[in-house]
């Protein structure tokens, strides 16, 4: 297993920012619909993704997903000032929920890259600092869990958005403790990432069932469903340790 190449990161950050700024300047100035730029701006995502898998060493799936977030930092800022008319809806809460799922995108494109490239064969040992089999495992286990109580355990509770709130959060953690009580070895940033990814997809599943959510909303969700899955990680992870001392 080896460390975060956080040159890597940065190179991918400075390459997919280029690459989503120019698609999304081409796409904005030719089209005055939000769903074309977006796509435009999610496939350069996807693009900058594979690109860093192909040219780096090793493998690097993480790395991509790191230098995403530091894309979307620099699209949320840029992209509002450069008013391009495709863009002149695009309301902060859109923007954050395109944003981060380009952060998915990225990284699948570099697990795309990394296939291409053939770092990801059978025969290559797996030196990445993440156990990927454990984040999806995670991320649909965390999907699950949260669903089904953001649906069932509000009917003991009551119909409230804190209720809602509470199951969502403490299917999270539940899903972290697991995670972490169930894989070998510390799997406490598993479960963190696996967390980022439920959220992600639960935020899409809300906005494409009720509309769009408020800023505020996705925000802290990001944070605190991140926060609770490490959480989770870090009491299943005790949990394990103290059942295998006996």
């Amino acid at each position: 297993m080896k460390y975060i190449d956080l040159q890597s990161a940065l190179i991918s950050a400075f390459v997919g920012s280029v690459i989503t700024l120019f698609l999304a300047y081409i796409s904005g100035s030719s089209f005055s619909a939000l769903p074309f730029p977006i796509i435009a701006i999610l496939s350069g995502f996807v693009v900058t993704g594979i690109v860093e898998g192909i040219l780096s060493k090793g493998v690097t799936i993480l790395e991509p997903a790191i230098g995403a977030v530091l894309v979307g930092v620099v699209l949320f800022i840029v992209l509002p000032m450069m008013n391009i008319r495709g863009f002149r809806d695009l309301d902060s809460a859109v923007l954050v929920v395109m944003l981060v799922n380009g952060v998915i995108l990225s990284a699948l494109g570099g697990w795309v890259g990394e296939k291409l490239q053939g770092t990801l064969d059978d025969d290559i040992p797996d030196e990445s600092p993440i156990d990927w089999g454990w984040v999806l495992c995670g991320a649909a286990l965390a999907t699950t869990i949260t669903m089904l109580f953001a649906s069932s355990l509000v009917v003991v509770l009551g119909y409230h958005l804190s209720n809602h709130f509470m199951a969502f959060f403490l299917g999270l953690f539940i899903a972290g403790c697991i995670i972490g009580f169930r894989s070998p070895g510390v799997a406490v940033k598993e479960a963190g990432v696996s967390g980022f990814l439920a959220v992600v997809l639960n935020i899409d599943i809300v906005c494409v069932a009720l509309g769009m959510l408020d800023i505020t909303t996705i925000l802290s969700g990001l944070v605190l469903g991140m926060l609770m899955t490490l959480l989770g990680g870090w009491v299943g992870e005790k949990i394990q340790e103290a059942r295998e001392q006996r």
